[in-house]
């Protein structure tokens, strides 16, 4: 057996707006340098894209992206310092959420493991 465990931030309306996909999608940013290839690259339509980074700046109240405007030379986008701070702390929560989520799994399959012997002794009288 083992634990899965997916992460998100809810919004006060209660819609994700922060987890995994996010930061992966701030990280292809950085790595693409625009938000269109960062989304194409991820399978996302550019609309999509836009709607996930926009509803994360609107509940953090910060911008997360440098966009740039007008002609080949000016196009694209970065991330704010902001963003990579974000990240940064993002990444370290979720690591000791996890952390911690497995050390309780730990906890949780030994006493099944008890559970499940006691239910088999019980079978054999």
């Amino acid at each position: 057996m083992e634990l899965s465990t997916k992460l998100y931030i809810l919004g006060d309306d209660g819609s994700k707006f922060l987890g995994a996909g996010v930061l992966w999608l701030l990280e292809s940013v950085e790595e693409k340098g625009s938000l269109l290839s960062a989304a194409k690259s991820m399978g996302l339509s550019y609309t999509k894209a836009r709607a996930m980074l926009d509803n994360l700046e609107r509940n953090l109240g910060c911008p997360v992206l440098d966009r740039r405007k007008g002609g080949a030379e000016r196009s694209g986008a970065t991330l704010t310092p902001f963003a990579h701070r974000l990240i940064s702390l993002y990444r370290g929560f979720q690591d000791d959420v996890k952390a911690e989520a497995d050390r309780r799994f730990s906890s949780f399959l030994l006493s099944l493991d008890k559970l499940m012997e006691e239910e088999n002794e019980q079978r054999t009288i």
